[in-house]
């Protein structure tokens, strides 16, 4: 039997009373297991399997490449995401990024340590400023598979909210050198009214960064 902390990245019905899972864990990497019962019953696994929500979970290894999900329990919520439509999307997306990028590279204790840190910003976060720590996790999930740098391309100071610039390129600035560019603020990514979000063009912008660093197209693709 294993156990880790893990964050959940995406979860699949299977028959009538199971979930497939895929589990981000700290101390070993992208699991994907079964969870039987865990849609048949709210008290066998509770919200230790839900999303925004840090578990330790335990498990044992069959035969097959799927884990058997034994035992799960919360270690941390964030439920302030959800108080929020801006930032339960952001989230969301921020989900999705982790989940997408560990098919580039294997996940180890950063990527968790990074979609961590990002939940428990947003936890917090004002609406305008929730997208700035997307990009900031866009950029720290690329510099951990060896893409990217977390500092800005043309000072060289190191990129952290708020003031994040994305480009047409698909380059991110520093809070300084866009204020000598032309860009996309990234407190600014909302409708024109900015009394709404939009998270399709908000995906198209992120897709944008990706696709300009992993030098292939990429489309930021929902939870399931």
């Amino acid at each position: 039997m294993a156990e880790s902390q893990a964050i959940l990245l995406d979860r699949v019905p299977y028959r009538d009373r199971d979930l497939i899972l895929t589990l981000l864990t700290k101390d070993f990497g992208v699991i994907h297991a079964i969870a039987r019962g865990a849609r048949g019953s709210t008290r066998r696994f509770a919200a230790a399997l839900d999303l925004f929500v840090v578990s330790t979970v335990s498990w044992t290894q069959g035969k097959s490449s799927l884990v058997t999900l034994t035992q799960a329990s919360v270690i941390k919520q964030f439920p302030g995401i959800f108080e929020s439509l801006h930032r339960l999307e952001v989230g969301q997306m921020a989900t999705v990024l982790v989940r997408d990028l560990t098919f580039e590279a294997p996940a180890g204790e950063a990527m968790f340590l990074h979609l961590l840190q990002t939940y428990t910003a947003l936890e917090i976060a004002d609406d305008s400023d929730a997208l700035n720590h997307l990009l900031l996790l866009a950029v720290n999930l690329l510099d951990e598979i060896g893409h990217f740098g977390r500092n800005c391309p043309r000072c060289g100071a190191q990129l952290e909210p708020p003031g994040l610039l994305l480009m047409a390129d698909g380059t991110v600035l520093c809070r300084t050198c866009s204020s000598f560019a032309v860009g996309v603020p990234a407190d600014q990514l909302f409708t024109d009214d900015k009394s709404s979000f939009d998270p399709s063009h908000t995906a198209n912008l992120i897709a944008t960064l990706m696709s300009g660093t992993l030098g292939r197209p990429y489309q930021l693709r929902g939870l399931s």
